[in-house]
């Protein structure tokens, strides 16, 4: 299998230069960004929520790659549940601190600094590929994505994705039961973010000043690309998270904030 190239154009930009840009953006947030402490996994916690476990179901002794792992921690609780686990991320600080919690843990988790769009050929044969929150909006050609990605599953091998709606990503509250929409559905590149409350957390604290790329894709979009490169779609859960609509008051549990989607090769 070869690799995949990062040399296209994606909205006026060269591909290259739009990793470049988010590995220099997710590196600036990186120090920050510690994620789950060690003695939240060696006391038996979980990064994974009870809706994921599920969906990704037993995992001892399959081979699993996690895509836009940050610092790793649902690597790590796949570790601990006995798979065999690679990671990878463009930030190469969120890979060192993967790495040490995975040694102080005692685990074995393979982290790699890898640009999800160009892949090396050996990452392949995985009964399950796992993408979680804030981690499919930093894909810039959805289809050719679900493409590489297809052949990298097993036969019967199993995709999941756990992200934010991406209705959730075009609406901002501005007032109780006020949304306004501050985004595009239906055009998925974004420099930066239009309702800061949709930047990671460290962002909005930190005032970064180097700019993201990123994608909103809808849930068409990317059910047609999934079903372009052979997959079948098995399960489409959306749920509500208040949280994720601070302000809106109790409408905020009638609308969705997040999906879980899970296809097979």
């Amino acid at each position: 299998m070869r690799a995949a190239t990062d040399r296209r154009t994606i909205a006026g930009m060269d591909r290259a230069d739009v990793v470049a840009r988010n590995r220099q953006y997710w590196e600036a947030l990186a120090p920050r960004r510690p994620g789950e402490s060690v003695e939240f996994f060696s006391s038996g916690g979980s990064a994974l929520n009870e809706h994921e476990l599920v969906a990704v179901g037993d995992v001892r002794g399959r081979r699993v790659l996690q895509l836009a792992c940050s610092v790793g921690d649902e690597a790590l609780t796949f570790a601990q549940r006995g798979a065999d686990v690679v990671a990878v991320d463009l930030a190469p600080t969120h890979l060192a601190t993967g790495r040490a919690k995975a040694e102080a843990l005692g685990l074995t988790v393979d982290f790699r600094e890898q640009d999800m769009m160009a892949l090396e050929p050996d990452l392949a044969g995985f009964d399950l590929i796992f993408i979680s929150w804030g981690g499919i909006c930093w894909v810039p050609d959805l289809g050719q994505w679900a493409a590489d990605l297809a052949e990298r599953l097993t036969p019967r091998g199993v995709l999941v994705i756990s992200e934010h709606h991406p209705l959730w990503e075009v609406l901002t509250v501005t007032g109780e039961e006020t949304l306004t929409v501050s985004g595009d559905y239906f055009t998925a590149a974004r420099d930066g973010y239009a309702d800061p409350a949709k930047a990671p957390q460290i962002t909005r604290e930190l005032d970064a000043q180097v700019q993201s790329r990123s994608y909103v894709w809808n849930l068409g979009a990317l059910a047609s690309a999934l079903l372009s490169a052979g997959l079948t779609i098995r399960s489409l859960q959306e749920f509500p998270e208040a949280d994720m609509y601070a302000g809106l008051g109790d409408q905020a549990a009638h609308i969705p904030a997040t999906y879980l989607l899970t296809a097979t090769r």
